[in-house]
């Protein structure tokens, strides 16, 4: 288990910065059940807090763990996944108690399936809550949006950053210099699960300079891999005159060839909403057919493959 994910904040009282939201969602659990908003929204940058605040609001809710379903739009965004959910809504939680679905990346969701969860919340059970979390409020459709209790969380100041460093340090009895704590906060951008992430790296460190180089740079493993990125997304005649550097590049990487092909898309996807240009977007969309091939099962030899394919394969041909 990861550094972020072991001393993630289970209670409101844990959660360090974005006291209005925390303000906010307290006082709404103090309505009765009647008056509750079922449909939230909880809107911000990546990694400030969203996922978080929805679990928590969940046990609030008085749902047990059997009774919450987290589900990540990006994964599974389908209109049979929502049918799924509405038919299975009506039932009762665990224990009696509440249901609550939390969607991550509700953005993510098809036209149709915010659609049919728009239908989902109109015939609510009292029993059943939505938690949407999402960094692009805006392509959610706005039928959707209007029917829920939306909620801004924000990115985190740097002294809540330091504090959040310093509550990490002496959960795990970590020693760390200041110096080092001071070059976490300066360099983070306001997201805490990005500081544990990058305090996680540093921990056992005690050359200043060399944290500094770790926590800007990152791994040569994380270079490596967005290396290959860049090389892959750089145009179809750059590829095929660099085929040997790419796979090559593919090569050095020590890394589960499933999370490269996920995160890959993801790359992709992101170069792809930027682009004007239709050849580029045709050439971006080409390769995350490439790579949406999913019964490779983590084999590198057959993510290389794919790579190769990639490398020499147009969306002309």
């Amino acid at each position: 288990m990861s550094l972020y994910q072991e001393i993630r904040p289970t209670t409101f009282e844990d959660i360090v910065g974005n006291s209005a939201v925390v303000g906010a969602l307290v006082a709404m659990l103090k309505q009765s059940k009647e008056h509750r908003p079922h449909a939230i929204l909880l809107k911000g940058p990546t990694g400030c807090g969203k996922t978080t605040i929805g679990r928590i609001l969940s046990r609030e809710f008085g749902a047990l763990s059997d009774s919450i379903f987290e589900l990540n739009a990006a994964n599974t965004n389908g209109i049979g996944t929502v049918r799924g959910i509405a038919e299975n809504a009506p039932l009762i939680g665990f224990g009696g108690g509440a249901k609550v679905y939390i969607f991550d990346e509700c953005h993510e969701f098809s036209g149709k399936a915010q659609e049919c969860l728009l239908k989902v919340i109109e015939d609510n059970p009292p029993h059943c809550y939505f938690i949407f979390c999402t960094t692009d409020a805006e392509s959610l459709i706005p039928t959707l949006r209007n029917r829920c209790a939306e909620y801004t969380v924000s990115l985190l100041q740097k002294e809540e950053i330091r504090e959040v460093l310093t509550r990490a340090c002496i959960k795990k009895r970590w020693i760390i210099t200041l110096g080092i704590i001071e070059a976490l906060v300066q360099t983070n951008d306001g997201s805490p699960r990005a500081a544990l992430v990058a305090l996680e790296k540093v921990a056992e460190m005690t050359n200043l300079d060399d944290a500094v180089e770790l926590i800007v740079n990152g791994t040569e493993q994380e270079k490596t891999i967005f290396d290959l990125f860049n090389l892959i997304s750089m145009g179809p005649a750059a590829r095929r005159k660099k085929w040997k550097t790419i796979i090559t590049t593919f090569d050095a990487i020590n890394e589960d060839s499933e999370r490269i092909r996920f995160s890959l898309m993801t790359f992709l996807y992101n170069k792809l909403k930027k682009y004007d240009n239709v050849e580029d977007a045709l050439d971006v969309t080409h390769l995350l057919k490439i790579f949406s091939n999913s019964t490779f099962y983590g084999k590198k030899s057959l993510m290389g493959a794919l790579i190769a394919r990639a490398c020499f394969e147009t969306w002309k041909e």
